[in-house]
């Protein structure tokens, strides 16, 4: 029997030192640090922020425009009969790339 099993560790013998709490907690990785020190924001970052911000509301409004304006081209260009199915295929379209861009921004992988 080998002095790894008589010490019920499996992996310590009398050549390595034992794991540490700390070490078997972790298993190997290191805590992270933060900085603390605070990075004073200038004029200059809050004029992007606010530009950022403009853009962001106003794509938004164009969206919502979009929208609408191709519910009323599909009102318009098809047959009476075809727009309650192309509404909804249109409908379907949105809820599907709206979805993928929620997965690809909200819940993409952290590294």
């Amino acid at each position: 029997m080998s002095e790894g099993n008589r010490t019920g560790h499996e992996g310590y013998n009398a050549i390595s030192t034992p794991p540490t709490g700390e070490e078997s907690m972790n298993k190997g990785y290191t805590a992270s640090t933060r900085n603390t020190d605070q990075k004073k924001t200038s004029p200059e970052e809050y004029f992007r922020w606010a530009v950022f911000g403009i853009t962001m509301l106003l794509l938004f409004i164009a969206a919502i425009q979009f929208y609408f304006s191709m519910q009323e081209v599909i009102g318009t260009w098809l047959e009476w009969q075809y727009v309650p199915l192309f509404k909804s295929m249109y409908n379907l379209v949105v809820i599907v790339v709206c979805v993928f861009i929620i997965k690809l921004f909200v819940f993409r992988k952290r590294a």
